[in-house]
Parts: C-alpha cells; structure tokens; sequence
C-alpha cells in the first residue's frame, strides 16, 4: 500500500507492506544502486604485490588482488593508481620497491599462441635518482619466478623495453619506443608475445606511435612466464619517504589476440 503526506511543503510517499517494513523517500526519487564506472579495470585474475612486509619480512602479497590504500586505490572514474615508496618493503629477489599486479594466468613463451597486456597510464611521479618506473613486464612464472624477462621502462619521459637474453646472466637488447613523454600525461601501450618466436612492444603518445619487434631468446622458447603490470620503481637509494614512483592506470587488459 502506498500512502501520500504532506511533510513540509513536500509529497513524501510512504511504503508499508505484510512485513511492517516501512521505507519513505522524496516523491518520485526511489534509491538507485550506485552506479559501475564504465571503465573501471577489473582485478579479477591478478595478484597485488605491495611495498609492505609480511610476516616474512619481504613484500606482501594480495591474491585475489583488491584495491589496498595507500598503495593501490579506485577513482570515481574506474582509474587504479598505484604508489610505491623507494623505502618500502621488497620481494626476496629484488632491491627495489613495487606495487604491482601480477597475472594468475601463466603461459609458454613463444610457442602458446598470442598474448597481450594491453595499458593506458600516466606516471605522475618518478623516483628522485633514477626517474625510472617499470610499468609492464612479461616476467619468469614457475621455476623462473625469480628472472626478470621482458621490462617496458619509463625513464625521465623516455618508453623503452629492455628484453634478457639469457635466464641466467645480464645480457639484454633494449628497445626504445617513444621520447618526450611528460608526467601526468596519458599513453597507452603494448607487449605481446605472438606465439611464433617473436614478440611486438608498441607505445602511443597523442599522434606519436612506435612499434618494435624482438625475437624470442631461444633458452626462453617454451618458458613458464606470466606478465606483470603496475608501478615497479628502481631508485637507487633515498632517504625521504615520500620519494618513490605513481602511476596512474586507465586501462589493464590481458588478451589472447595479436596486438
């Protein structure tokens, strides 16, 4: 049964039903649900790690990944940004901070079929020393978990890839992509393995777009790697607790199609 009252100067319509429940709204505005950013990125299939220890004393993990302030947060427009102090804690295999996703979804490099990670972002601050940000990765997953593979740098404006050559040793090719990239500007990039033995890294900025082919290296034909995305900063050393890397994501897509 529905009631009209005059309440103020204003109609207020009151709800009564068999259960006694009772709910008054202004006429006209029932409650609505709130409303899903329409581009909000989803964490389903992602792990958080973060520049906090755990009971080990290295970086904590989140799986499943969720929105965990200060170092990863929501905006009301769906955009994760993420925060990584260079004083925070690190993985067992690292010197440097990070806030970063990693994938759930592991695959064979080169020879599985194409995958992509797919991003739109802004840094807004780099670290003091170095100004330099890993933002994407394809990384060992497995039994090599702990080797770095395919690294997307932003360096004080500058995108460049760095891919390693060998599982075990420094050797690595670099790959650069785009320059004159400022902070607090969006750009957009990718890294794809194709599943035939060569790997595509492309990065947009405004008009600007560069695109550059690698080949797979042959001792990770087959390897067990997943990629990582998020804001893996690689400063030296500092002193000031506010010094460190944010990034601000727009877009995180893993896909099984060429770029």
């Amino acid at each position: 049964m529905v009631v009209l009252v005059l309440l103020g100067g204003s109609l207020w319509w009151v709800s009564t039903g068999h259960g006694g429940g009772r709910h008054q709204h202004p006429l006209g505005t029932p409650p609505q649900p709130m409303p899903v950013p329409p581009n909000r990125i989803s964490l389903q299939g992602w792990k958080l790690t973060i520049p906090e220890k755990d009971k080990s004393g290295h970086a904590g993990v989140i799986e499943p990944a969720a929105v965990e302030p200060p170092w990863l947060t929501e905006s009301p427009d769906g955009s994760l940004s993420f925060w990584a102090p260079v004083r925070g804690a690190t993985t067992p295999h690292s010197q440097h901070a990070r806030t970063e996703l990693d994938s759930l979804s592991n695959f064979a490099a080169s020879t599985s079929g194409p995958h992509t990670l797919k991003a739109a972002s802004a840094v807004l601050q780099v670290p003091t020393d170095t100004q330099d940000i890993i933002l994407g990765q394809i990384h060992g997953a497995g039994a090599i978990s702990s080797v770095p593979y395919v690294m997307l740098h932003y360096r004080g404006g500058t995108i460049e890839v760095v891919a390693r050559q060998q599982q075990n040793g420094s050797q690595t090719l670099s790959f650069p992509l785009l320059n004159g990239v400022p902070l607090n500007q969006r750009f957009s990039f990718t890294i794809s393995d194709i599943g035939n033995g060569t790997m595509v890294f492309s990065a947009t900025y405004g008009t600007q777009t560069k695109q550059a082919t690698a080949q797979v290296p042959q001792n990770f034909h087959d390897a067990t790697v997943r990629f990582q995305v998020g804001d893996y900063q690689q400063a030296h050393d500092s002193s000031d607790t506010e010094d460190g890397g944010r990034v601000t994501f727009y877009q995180i897509d893993e896909l099984t199609t060429t770029p």
